[in-house]
C-alpha cells in the first residue's frame, strides 16, 4: 500500500465498509428500521395470499379492485393508504396512528383497507391524482370518492381520528 492511497481508504473506505454493515443488519433484522416514538414497533409484512399487506395489526389489500369488491359485499367505506417502503413520513404516521387502539377500532369496523405503493403501482397513484406520501382518499364501495376527505401528507394520531369520526358521521 502507497502513502498516498492511505488517506483515500481512511475517507472513503471506513465510512463506506460501516454502512455496508449498517446495510446488512437492518437486513438480516439485527437493526429495526420502523420503530415509533412510544417504542412499538410498526412491521409491514406481506401476507401468504399476496394481496394483503399487514401493517402494525392491521390487514390492507394491496389490490384496489380487491378492496372495492370486498366493500360492495360488506357495505363499509374504503380507505386508500398510499405509502412507499423508503417514505420516512409514512413509518412516522404508521407509527403513530395504526398502533392507536381508538384508530385501529374505527378503521376495522368501518372500512376496507387498501394500500397502495406508489413506486410499485405508480400508474394508478397518478390516475389518483395522489403526488406524495404519505397520503390517504376515502371512497364509497362504489369507487366514488368522499368529496374534501383527502388527506395530502402527514397528519398525527389525533387529527387523523378526527377525520375519521368526521367521514363516519357524514356516511
Amino acid at each position: 500500500m502507497t502513502r498516498s492511497s492511505t488517506p483515500f481508504l481512511l475517507i472513503f473506505g471506513i465510512p463506506l465498509l460501516f454502512l455496508a454493515a449498517i446495510v446488512a443488519a437492518q437486513s438480516t433484522g439485527m437493526i429495526a428500521n420502523e420503530q415509533s416514538s412510544s417504542g412499538d414497533f410498526v412491521e409491514s409484512t406481506t401476507l401468504p395470499d399476496g394481496e394483503m399487506l399487514r401493517l402494525g395489526t392491521l390487514n390492507f389489500y394491496t389490490s384496489l379492485d380487491r378492496g372495492l369488491e370486498k366493500a360492495n359485499d360488506s357495505e363499509k367505506l374504503v380507505f386508500v393508504y398510499f405509502r412507499s417502503e423508503s417514505c420516512g413520513w409514512c413509518k412516522k404516521f404508521e407509527a403513530e396512528s395504526f398502533t392507536d387502539i381508538s384508530v385501529i377500532k374505527i378503521l376495522n369496523e368501518n372500512f376496507e383497507l387498501v394500500t397502495l405503493d406508489t413506486v410499485k403501482q405508480q400508474e394508478l397513484a397518478i390516475s389518483m391524482r395522489v403526488r406524495g406520501t404519505p397520503a390517504g382518499i376515502f371512497l364509497r364501495s362504489d369507487g366514488t370518492e368522499i368529496k374534501d376527505t383527502r388527506i395530502p401528507g402527514y397528519v398525527d394520531a389525533d387529527t387523523f381520528l378526527k377525520s375519521l369520526n368526521e367521514i363516519i358521521d357524514t356516511k
